[in-house]
């Protein structure tokens, strides 16, 4: 019975809080970019998705200078297609260092999630770290959490996600990458590239899949990144 408990909650919580598996951000902003970015995360297994559990995110951004970013995203979540509007979400981004002015380049995130299918409203703050060891990137992103629901309540959250890349070449970048939130904890491969276009545009991309840790965790999570950078 308690099994059976844990999880419907867990279920719930993945519907509630979206999943722990998601883009880890560099803390660079360029000047006049603007970009059009589609998402997609989809869990299978464990305690958190037995049923599996996918979201998309389509969004829009563009940068006010060499150091502030602004995009908006709308969000479509479920168990089989996920194709309903669910929610919407808006992010600001805020590049504090030069890269390459100290051993690492700093910056930090603002965001802000409403889901229309759970009435939760979400408000995150990120910190992130990016570091250089000749062909090799290290990337951190530490979150600070407050989630308002109706079902359950006020709290706050913490997160972790961690990337190591090795720049191979430009359309391929062999990463791992690794991600800790309050009831997941996975692990695995992600490969990244990037597709210079004419005019300075360029096409980016992720992909991945993380394996969970323990049993709270879904058994697996793919996730797909596609992003347009245009000026």
């Amino acid at each position: 019975m308690a099994c059976v408990v844990a999880q419907l909650g867990l279920t719930a919580l993945a519907q509630a809080d979206g999943l722990s598996v998601d883009k880890i951000y560099a803390p660079y902003v360029n000047s006049l970019e603007k970009e059009l970015e589609y998402r997609l995360s989809k869990a299978e297994g464990g305690l958190q998705a037995p049923d599996g559990f996918i979201i998309q995110r389509f969004g829009f951004g563009a940068a006010l200078n060499d150091r502030i970013a602004l995009e908006a995203y709308f969000s479509a979540q479920g168990q089989d297609d996920a194709d309903r509007l669910s929610g919407y979400e808006l992010e600001a981004r805020w590049q504090i260092t030069e890269q390459g002015e100290y051993a690492v380049d700093w910056g930090a995130i603002v965001e802000y999630e409403h889901s229309r299918d759970s009435n939760v409203e979400e408000f995150a703050g990120k910190i992130v770290a990016l570091k250089e060891w000749g062909a090799y990137v290290a990337t951190a992103n530490a979150s600070l959490i407050y989630e308002s629901s109706e079902s359950t309540g006020d709290e706050f959250e913490t997160a972790l996600s961690l990337q190591a890349r090795y720049r191979y070449r430009p359309m391929l970048e062999p990463a791992l990458a690794f991600y800790a939130a309050e009831d997941y904890r996975g692990i695995g491969p992600v490969l990244v590239g990037a597709i210079r276009l004419q005019a300075a545009n360029s096409l980016r991309w992720e992909m991945g899949t993380v394996f969970g840790l323990d049993e709270d965790s879904a058994d697996y999570t793919f996730r797909l990144m596609l992003e347009y950078e245009f000026y």
